[in-house]
């Protein structure tokens, strides 16, 4: 069986009465003296490098990373912009045959459409 543990809340308990005024932190003597000569003596001696020179590339970079960029989003918006598919052509009407063809295949598609309604419409 598992063993009950049970605890007395009772009891208040203050943590400074144990230690009273007394601080319970202790800094060796001299040691703020010695600090700062301790942390330089532990850093690495300065090494005084100069400037690297700067390639054509280097400067060059930034504006052809952004010539690509504009590009890009030209043609994605030119491509999001057209309506055609690629290979799709429109309607070329360029004699009056082509436009009463047209009108012919227009009128006989309107009339399969209605009739096709007229029959779904009396089925339901």
């Amino acid at each position: 069986m598992a063993k009950e543990r049970t605890y007395n809340m009772s009891k208040k308990v203050n943590p400074l009465e144990k230690t009273g005024n007394k601080n319970p932190f202790k800094v060796p003597e001299d040691y703020f003296e010695h600090l700062s000569d301790s942390i330089l003596s532990q850093l690495p001696e300065r090494i005084d490098e100069s400037p690297q020179p700067i390639s054509i590339w280097q400067r060059v970079q930034p504006w052809i990373y952004m010539a690509a960029m504009f590009c890009g989003i030209a043609l994605m918006v030119n491509l999001l912009r057209s309506p055609r598919q690629p290979g799709q052509q429109g309607l070329n009407l360029t004699s009056s045959a082509d436009i009463e063809d047209f009108y012919q295949y227009y009128e006989e598609q309107q009339t399969n459409n209605m009739y096709k309604e007229a029959i779904y419409i009396n089925m339901e």
